[in-house]
């Protein structure tokens, strides 16, 4: 099993007078790579790839979420803005198309619901609830508005 003459060497010119096993001439002068390195080399990019859509998905999820905030956000305040435009009296008897409703399209998905309670220790100030939801969630706004009470006189 011992070789002896010429070995290949790493300038291409042959060298002589060495004596080496034979495995570790056909070690010297094999190519390529073996089937176990072809699999870690597979195993490592395949971790490497999920760890990176890993990361994408939960940017994307993250994006939607503060998309849908922003959304709910801006819908509500539309719709306390509105509150502030009514009188005394209606705050007390919210009108059925102030109390329910669906946004316009494209925003269908999304509805609201609000509530006006006058406070019993303060005269003129209301407790103003705007709740929209959507399939999957609800956001409640809540606010206070001021109306300056009637004034009831005797003569």
């Amino acid at each position: 099993m011992w070789a002896t003459g010429l070995i290949p060497s790493i300038g291409g010119t042959p060298a002589t007078g060495f004596v080496l096993p034979a495995r570790h001439i056909n070690a010297s002068l094999r190519r390529g790579i073996t089937l176990f390195e072809a699999v870690v080399a597979i195993t490592i990019v395949g971790m490497t790839s999920i760890a990176a859509l890993e990361t994408s998905a939960g940017e994307m999820r993250a994006a939607e979420r503060a998309r849908r905030a922003l959304e709910v956000e801006a819908l509500a305040t539309s719709r306390l803005d509105f509150m502030e435009l009514l009188i005394d009296r209606e705050l007390q008897a919210l009108p059925d198309s102030v109390e329910t409703g669906t946004f316009e399209p494209p925003l269908n998905e999304y509805s609201w619901k609000t509530t006006s309670t006058p406070l019993a220790d303060q005269a003129g100030v209301y407790d103003v609830h705007v709740t929209v939801d959507w399939k999957s969630g609800s956001y409640t706004l809540r606010s206070y508005l001021y109306r300056t009470p009637r004034l009831v006189t005797r003569r």
